[in-house]
C-alpha cells in the first residue's frame, strides 16, 4: 500500500500536480533512481517499482538512466541522430542549410541507416574513401560535419569514442593558391574597372573585406571624414535570396580606411551613393545587393584584361591585404584587421592596443605610395 506521502515497503510513490504518479527508489549503488517517465495509473508505477526490485534480487540491475540511454543508442541511426544534431546546432541559417545539404547527399546514403552506436572507424574510412577525390574541400566539409556530430555523440554518452580518426581529413590541400597583385596593380585595376566600383576595389585591397561585407556596406558605415568603415554586417545569397546577417566572424570590426584612398572614398560617396544612411555604396545596376558572379563575369573580368592579368578573383584582393598589412603590423594587429575568429587568431589578437589601427593604416599608404 501507498501512504499519505507516498512511502511504501520499498520505493516510493508520489502523485503529481498533473494527477500523474512518480516513482522512484534507493538503488544498490545507494542513489536515488527515478523511472524515466511518469504514470497515469498508480499500479502501472506500483508494477515499475516491482520489476526494478526484482531485477536488484536477480542481480540484473543496471541503473535505469544507463539502459535508458543504451536503448536510445540501439534505437537511433545515425541519420535520425545527425538531423537532431544540425537542428539544435547554434549557427547562422546559412550554415544550417549547409549542413543539411552535407548530411543529406554525401553522408546519409551510406551511413545514415547506421545504427549510430555500431559506427565504426572503419566504416568511416570506408565512406570517405567512397567520396572520391575529385572534391577535396567538398568531401573535407563533410567529414568534419560527421566529426562534430561524433565528438558531441561520445560527450552524451552514445558512443566511447569518435569514430572518425582519419589523419588529415580536415584538412584538404588548397584548390588553388591565390593571386597576388603587387602595389600598382591594383592602383591599375582600380582605374580600369568601371568608376562606381573603384572605391569597391580599393576597400577590398586595403580594408581587408570580404564580399560579403563590402556588398553590404552603407553609407551609415562610413565616418564623417573617410577615416574609418565599420564592419558590423555581411549579406549571403541562397537559392535566390540575400540574407543580411553577422559577418563571418560572428561579430563587426572598424577599420581605419587608409588615408591614400580616403579621397576615393569621398568621391564615391558624393558621386555614386544615393542620400540616405541606408543607401548601399555598391548597389547593382538594378538597385539591391550586387551578385558577386555578376561583379566578377561583367565588371572584374574587363577590368584584369585591361591591365594585362587573368585568372585573379575577387577575393585575392583580400589575399593581397593580408600580405600588405602583414608587412606593417604585427600578427595580432593583422588578426584584428582581417577580422579572423578562428581560437588561435583570436588568442593572438585579444590584446591588441586601441589606436594601432590607425597607424596601420598609415603604413599601408606609404607602401602604395612607395609601390607606384
Amino acid at each position: 500500500m501507498v501512504g499519505k506521502r507516498g512511502h511504501r515497503g520499498w520505493g516510493y510513490l508520489r502523485q503529481l500536480p498533473s494527477k500523474r504518479f512518480q516513482a522512484s527508489y534507493i538503488g544498490p549503488d545507494l542513489l536515488r533512481h527515478t523511472a524515466p517517465t511518469t504514470f497515469g495509473a498508480r499500479i502501472d508505477a506500483e508494477g515499475w517499482l516491482a520489476d526494478e526490485r526484482r531485477k536488484i534480487e536477480l542481480d540484473v540491475w543496471t541503473p535505469p538512466a544507463q539502459r535508458v540511454a543504451e536503448s536510445r543508442a540501439k534505437a537511433v541511426t545515425v541519420a535520425e541522430y545527425a538531423a537532431d544534431w544540425i537542428e539544435h546546432r547554434n549557427v547562422k541559417p546559412r550554415t544550417r542549410s549547409a549542413y543539411r545539404d552535407s548530411l543529406r547527399l554525401h553522408i546519409e546514403p551510406k551511413l545514415g541507416a547506421v545504427a549510430l552506436k555500431n559506427l565504426s572507424s572503419a566504416a568511416v574510412r570506408s565512406w570517405f574513401s567512397g567520396l572520391g577525390t575529385e572534391h577535396p574541400r567538398r568531401n573535407s566539409h563533410a567529414y568534419g560535419l560527421l566529426h562534430a556530430i561524433c565528438a558531441t555523440a561520445v560527450q552524451d554518452g552514445l558512443l566511447t569514442s569518435n569514430p572518425c580518426a582519419i589523419r588529415g581529413a580536415m584538412n584538404p590541400p588548397r584548390k588553388r593558391d591565390p593571386i597576388i597583385l603587387d602595389v600598382s596593380e591594383v592602383a591599375d585595376l582600380a582605374d580600369a574597372i568601371v568608376p562606381r566600383l573603384k572605391a569597391l576595389v580599393l576597400i577590398s585591397a586595403w580594408c581587408a573585406t570580404r564580399w560579403s561585407e563590402v556588398s553590404e556596406l552603407r553609407r551609415k558605415d562610413v565616418d564623417a571624414d573617410c577615416e574609418v568603415i565599420t564592419i558590423s554586417r555581411a549579406v549571403t545569397r541562397r537559392d535566390g535570396e540575400y540574407r543580411v546577417d553577422t559577418p563571418k566572424s560572428g561579430k563587426g570590426r572598424t577599420v581605419v580606411v587608409p588615408p591614400h584612398i580616403r579621397a576615393d572614398l569621398r568621391h564615391h560617396l558624393d558621386t555614386y551613393v544615393q542620400p540616405g544612411p541606408e543607401a548601399l555604396l555598391f548597389p547593382a545596376a538594378g538597385g539591391g545587393h550586387m551578385n558577386d558572379r555578376v561583379f566578377s563575369r561583367e565588371y572584374f573580368a574587363d577590368a584584369l584584361k585591361a591591365i594585362g592579368r587573368q585568372g585573379v578573383r575577387g577575393h585575392d584582393l583580400r589575399h593581397f591585404a593580408g600580405t600588405q598589412i602583414a608587412r606593417v603590423g604585427n600578427l595580432a594587429e593583422s588578426m584584428a584587421r582581417m577580422g579572423h575568429s578562428t581560437v588561435r587568431a583570436s588568442l593572438l589578437y585579444q590584446q591588441v592596443v586601441t589606436g594601432r589601427d590607425a597607424a596601420i593604416a598609415d603604413a599601408l599608404s606609404q607602401l602604395a605610395t612607395e609601390g607606384q
